[in-house]
């Protein structure tokens, strides 16, 4: 493996060194460091708080399903995750931005590390918090939890947030809609499993009236077929 590695740097170094023939050392050095500049120990204190802090949606449970009695339900970090790969696929598929829509699926509900999961509902005052007041409460644990980042990292994921809430691009739109579909995924698994003491009808209704686009649609209808002969 070290014989490997050294046979790998050797020829890095060689493609400099014929980029750079009167001094490629020097060259090879200054374009090392522009790509990769060293890190402080404050920088490595930063992302360690930040990652620590986005690992706490590994242990915060949706509530959605925690109020129907779903017993062990998916964590928000299960959720993003299919989302993620959902995004991934289906934004190669509709030939959208899948880098821009994976990078949204993963911070969509980083919030949530801090302020918990506000489950949304059809009818509005059934929920925790008024729409408008879940926003509100979303966007401030977020800029608290990017004030572990660098003013141009944060202001990156700040800002893929607010496009996904504010659903004006297409990449936006598709991963809103998947947030809608990956839960009918997993309220069918939980049907199946009879893993719930209240009907899950309303992820089903509020999904229906929400999932907009041709392809998701009939993804949709085809969970619906399944869950029928179920």
């Amino acid at each position: 493996m070290v014989f490997t590695k050294k046979i790998a740097w050797r020829n890095f170094f060689t493609l400099f060194s014929e980029n750079f023939p009167e001094k490629p050392r020097v060259s090879f050095l200054f374009c090392f460091q522009q790509q990769f500049p060293a890190m402080g120990r404050k920088d490595c204190a930063d992302f360690v708080k930040f990652f620590e802090i986005s690992g706490r949606l590994k242990k915060v449970k949706r509530q959605g399903w925690l109020d129907r009695g779903v017993k062990c339900p998916e964590s928000v970090a299960d959720h993003c995750f299919r989302v993620a790969l959902m995004s991934m696929v289906l934004a190669d598929v509709m030939k959208l931005d899948a880098c821009k829509a994976v990078r949204m699926a993963l911070v969509h509900d980083l919030p949530e590390a801090l302020c918990g999961d506000i489950a949304t509902r059809i009818k509005e005052e059934s929920q925790q918090a008024t729409n408008r007041e879940k926003r509100l409460r979303e966007e401030k644990a977020l800029k608290k939890i990017l004030l572990s980042l660098d003013k141009k990292t944060g202001g990156k994921i700040f800002s893929l947030w607010r496009e996904f809430e504010e659903r004006k691009t297409r990449e936006a739109r598709l991963v809103y809609e998947l947030d809608r579909l990956e839960a009918i995924f997993q309220a069918a698994e939980y049907e199946r499993a009879g893993n719930f003491a209240v009907s899950l009808q309303e992820f089903y209704d509020y999904a229906d009236a929400r999932i907009k686009k041709k392809r998701l649609r009939e993804i949709f209808t085809q969970l619906m077929e399944k869950r029928g002969l179920g």
